[in-house]
């Protein structure tokens, strides 16, 4: 079997590290320094720390594991600086999900390094503990920190990590709203990185001086642009190109040219598989194909990439944010019960999203208050103990205040969410009535005119029998008969569709008559049971309730058999119940939701505060059951609407 050299180097790269490991004393060039000896454990610390890197947006156990041996190897080759880096990568795997346990490994770091002068070292941890910091809201260390990192860059000659510091420092002067000092550190950063030839960080400065500074919108994306352009020059810079494509996208005013950078950001990540940018992207693009109209397209987007990727990496904030944007497209879409379902759904992760955010920040937060804790015992005595015991209460009031602020904003976030939610639900109702109302009207205006034409058509009807010439009289009058009797009951149907009249009939009226005419007018049977009272019902809950019905039996006369149908209608203390069933041809509930009688029998059941669960199939029998809760006349709303 013939061995390609890419086989071999990947063996030799697997097991040199072990080889080393069964060998730790093997040296090169100067065997009596410790300090000078060449690490054997190099590769291995370099193997893990890739390996880290590569499962930590999915799998942060793995990751974390070999983060740990990473350490294990470094402990063998006890020499600082293999400590120092293998305690950078195991602070680095808990950056995202243990801020606390990443602060206590990169303090461990930083003071190996700092017995053992390793001054670049030194830069590159300042510059993190700084970052930790910051996201604790400790400005005032997070600058001190940025500081150091510039001094110990400086000495070093390290100008990428002086670079990078400029530009937090810039950050950090820019969110505590210090603008001419964060103007003056992106400058420097920019006039560093240009010197050196670092074109990574004279993009990524360029980027920030873009979206921070510049408010005319057509200088702002040419700035950006030319951020790409130094990015591209510099190695492994894609995210930071991608990150720069998304914010372009989103100062573009047209949805077509927006998509266009948003898609080149989605392509240049297929390199990286960077979830952030992902969810970014296609957040931004939803709201684009809403705007152009194409609602398909907008729910593809969410529904099929983002929020599938999110729910499998248990990314509840951008879950939040994705089921947010979903509610808004299905609202343009016109579903408004899944929209508020979708509403619902953000609101929870959310709330998830919070209390994940405010637990990790106050366990970072113990963790750098336990430090400064040491350093007091530590480093004062008496009075100065006492001064710094006082600045630790204040430390711990601002811990409270940070943690209160944190439960403030969460209260207020949910506050707001459920104030829209009640606002929309508002909305629905008024409209649900209107529609109603209109609905009402109309029934109204046919009653009377059917009421008006139905007496003018029976006279004329009655008259021409009379001089008709039938050799029976007799059966001349019992046609006259019936014609009266079919006249009596279409009054009688004008009467129960106007809401006018309604007030002259009690519940129970309203339902038989309904039934007898169903029977009448159909000769489908209706079988009718009611049971308990219904005195005590106010007129809005019997208006609706009979319209329920009317809607059912109408339905029913239309596509039912004259096999019957089962109508029993139940009012206990708090509760009327309604069980309807026929035996018609059946139908699918999902394929007719949006049918105008469904809708009707929806709506009135909503007003009512009631609920409704139907039952069919095709070539199944039609079952329904609706509660809805009772109110008395003395207690409820009695206005018909």
């Amino acid at each position: 079997m013939k061995l390609s050299w890419d086989f071999i180097a990947g063996m030799l790269l697997i097991f040199l590290p072990i080889l080393f490991m069964e060998f730790p004393d093997l040296t090169f060039g100067n065997p009596g320094g410790k300090e000078n000896r060449i690490s054997v454990h190099k590769d291995s610390l370099d193997i893990m720390d890739s390996l880290r890197k590569i499962n930590e947006r999915e799998n942060f156990v793995q990751s974390n594991n070999y983060a740990k041996r990473a350490l294990t190897y470094a402990k063998k080759s006890g020499t600082s600086l293999d400590l120092v880096k293998a305690y950078q990568i195991i602070a680095g795997s808990f950056t995202k999900e243990e801020q606390d346990s990443s602060f206590f490994y990169y303090s461990k770091a930083l003071k190996i390094a700092s017995n053992a002068d390793l001054v670049n070292q030194k830069a590159y941890i300042c510059l993190k503990l700084s970052t930790l910091y910051s996201a604790a809201y400790d400005y005032r260390t997070g600058i001190i920190y940025l500081d150091s990192t510039i001094q110990f860059a400086e000495a070093s000659k390290e100008f990428e990590i002086m670079a990078d510091a400029y530009n937090e420092l810039g950050n950090l002067k820019f969110n505590i709203q210090d603008t001419a000092s964060a103007l003056q550190m992106f400058r420097t950063a920019f006039r560093i990185a240009r010197d050196h030839a670092l074109y990574k960080e004279m993009g990524v400065v360029m980027g920030n001086l873009a979206t921070k500074f510049e408010p005319d919108i057509t200088r702002s994306i040419n700035l950006q642009h030319e951020a790409i352009g130094y990015l591209i020059k510099a190695k492994g810079a894609e995210e930071a190109i991608a990150m720069i494509l998304i914010n372009i996208g989103n100062r573009h005013s047209k949805p077509d040219s927006a998509l266009y950078y948003y898609r080149k950001a989605l392509n240049l990540d297929q390199t990286l598989s960077n979830p952030e940018i992902v969810f970014g992207a296609y957040n931004s693009m939803a709201y684009c194909f809403r705007d152009k109209g194409n609602i398909a397209k907008a729910e593809a987007c969410l529904v099929d990439y983002a929020i599938p990727l999110a729910v499998k990496q248990g990314n509840v904030d951008w879950l939040s944010t994705l089921y947010d944007t979903y509610a808004d497209i299905l609202m343009a879409k016109g579903s408004y019960k899944e929209a508020v379902e979708c509403q619902k759904k953000a609101m929870e992760k959310r709330i998830e999203s919070d209390k994940r955010q405010a637990a990790n920040q106050v366990r970072l937060l113990a963790a750098l208050l336990d430090v400064k804790n040491k350093e007091l015992v530590i480093q004062n005595k008496g009075k100065e103990l006492e001064i710094q015991n006082n600045r630790l209460q204040k430390t711990r009031l601002w811990l409270i205040i940070s943690v209160l602020l944190v439960i403030g904003l969460v209260f207020v976030t949910l506050w707001l969410q459920l104030r829209n939610r009640m606002r929309f639900q508002h909305q629905q109702i008024i409209s649900a009535k209107r529609l109603i109302e209109m609905e009402e009207r109309e029934k109204g205006r046919i009653a009377r005119e059917l009421h008006d034409i139905t007496g003018q058509l029976i006279l004329g009807i009655t008259g021409a029998i009379r001089h008709l010439d039938l050799p029976e009289e007799v059966g001349k009058d019992e046609l006259k008969d019936k014609i009266k009797e079919l006249g009596r009951s279409i009054r009688m149907i004008s009467h129960r569709m106007n809401k006018a009249m309604l007030e002259h009939f009690t519940f129970e009226e309203l339902i038989i008559g309904q039934s007898a005419d169903m029977q009448s007018l159909t000769g489908i049977q209706v079988d009718l049971e009611m049971i308990g009272d219904y005195s005590c019902l106010p007129e809005e809950m019997v208006l609706h309730t009979y319209r329920i019905i009317q809607e059912l039996l109408l339905n029913a006369s239309r596509y039912a058999t004259d096999e019957g149908i089962s109508l029993r209608i139940e009012t206990r203390e708090n509760i009327l119940e309604i069980f309807y069933m026929d035996k018609g041809p059946g139908f699918d509930p999902k394929e007719v939701k949006d049918g105008i009688g469904i809708i009707n029998i929806y709506e009135r059941i909503k007003l009512l505060g009631g609920k409704a669960k139907v039952s069919s199939a095709p070539g199944s029998p039609t079952s329904w059951e609706i509660s809805i809760p009772r109110k008395n006349k003395n207690n409820g709303n009695n206005k018909i609407l």
